[in-house]
């Protein structure tokens, strides 16, 4: 059996076991100034993608007519599943939001809209078919400003500012999420730092679920989880040059953190396609090990934009919620080389100011190895993967104070 046919089939255990009764899978697209009828060539792979991900409420942006929310509709997410349908459209200035979700998953419940100075960004609140009628899930779909500078990294935080004010007047325990497209380039941006900060009001923080903070913008380190560009040639406008970019999100609060009710499992988080080994190429550059031919051709032709996905485990409310942890910074504790790699991996630590654990987990979630680190642990550690089977795994380090996790690839 060929490695990428191996890889496939895990990938798709991984799939059907996550998207249980009792889990709701999301997802966020930019699909590139979709326009409708005009744009009838790229439905085609909208659905491939959507088929493949198996989604349950999905938030796209720059979408620009009314038309495109009712042609993604019929030839794409219908054609997948007979029970999709889609919020009203709102026309904002400049491109928009739509949002689509499985009647058999989620009740629709309201949507309203956030102005910025530039884009609109949309709420759409759901309740789980899965979960008790008080439950509620609010999605936020934006897209902040483009282009790299000094503006333009102000014009994001300035929109990011006006949605953390919304997120601030939520009440204790709410479970939200924020996703689209960012255009960060780096942690250490504004918007990034504002969205994740405890201050003023910690019940309006956001959390980054792989917590992966570092200059992200044409860094191999971030290869696994770049989102923009899956081209390399120019073709029907966006961008080009290859993966280089980490710019779609999705940001979680503190309640789908607390394990008590319902959570994001943050080894499900990623960007579709992505097997880190297109850096700087385009995304069906000879061999994908994330999806298949088909699926990465589609990927390329379809937008400028990755999907990102991630998955909730749904449980009846609780009244615990996991207290704020630290805003992500770009000190990293953990590093992992080589990456992809068979069959040791070396995990390199910094300087430990508490205990901590050093855990791995495959992606259904399953622990494979575990070992207690004392305070001011700072060496090389050397994991044997003989014998595993070849594929993704989450390295993770965890404390009180901290947790850090780094998704690694074992080929063979």
């Amino acid at each position: 059996m060929t490695l990428s046919r191996t890889l496939w089939i895990l990938l798709i255990v991984c799939s059907a076991t996550a998207a249980r009764a009792d889990s709701l899978r999301v997802m966020t697209y930019n699909v590139l100034n979709f326009r409708g009828d005009q744009d009838m060539d790229r439905v085609d792979d909208v659905r491939r993608v959507v088929e493949w991900v198996r989604p349950d409420v999905v938030c796209h942006q720059e979408i620009i007519t009314e038309e495109a929310v009712d042609v993604l509709l019929s030839f794409a997410y219908l054609q997948v599943e007979d029970d999709w349908a889609a919020a009203e459209f709102h026309d904002g200035p400049d491109t928009d939001n739509a949002f689509f979700y499985r009647t058999s998953q989620v009740r629709f419940i309201s949507q309203r809209i956030i102005p910025t100075s530039l884009r609109d960004i949309a709420e759409y609140t759901v309740q789980p078919l899965a979960l008790d009628t008080a439950a509620r899930i609010r999605l936020y779909s934006g897209h902040l400003k483009a282009s790299s500078g000094t503006d333009n990294e102000q014009r994001r935080r300035d929109e990011a500012a006006a949605l953390r004010q919304q997120l601030n007047m939520l009440p204790a325990g709410s479970m939200f999420m924020v996703m689209g497209d960012f255009n960060l380039y780096t942690s250490d941006e504004p918007a990034y730092q504002l969205l994740l900060d405890p201050d003023p009001n910690p019940l309006g923080q956001l959390f980054d679920p792989i917590d992966r903070p570092g200059d992200w913008n044409n860094s191999a380190t971030f290869a696994d989880i770049h989102t923009q560009s899956p081209r390399v040639e120019s073709f029907g406008g966006g961008s080009t040059g290859g993966m280089d970019d980490r710019f779609d999100f999705i940001l979680v609060s503190s309640a789908l953190l607390d394990t008590v009710a319902s959570y994001v499992l943050p080894a499900t988080y990623r960007a579709v396609g992505n097997d880190g080994q297109h850096f700087n190429e385009s995304i069906n550059a000879g061999v994908n090990f994330a999806v298949p031919d088909s699926v990465a051709d589609a990927l390329y032709y379809a937008a400028d934009h990755l999907p990102v996905q991630v998955d909730l485990l749904l449980r009846d409310s609780g009244t615990s919620v996991t207290p704020p942890r630290e805003v992500a910074s770009s000190v990293r504790l953990v590093t992992c080389y080589p990456n992809p790699f068979n069959p040791s991996l070396t995990v390199a630590l910094t300087p430990l100011t508490t205990p901590a654990q050093l855990q791995v987990f495959d992606l259904l979630g399953r622990l494979v190895s575990s070992r207690e680190l004392g305070r001011g642990t700072a060496r090389d550690i050397t994991l044997d993967f003989s014998g595993r089977a070849a594929g993704s795994y989450i390295v993770q380090l965890k404390s009180q104070q901290f947790n850090q996790a780094v998704r690694v690839q074992l080929v063979k």
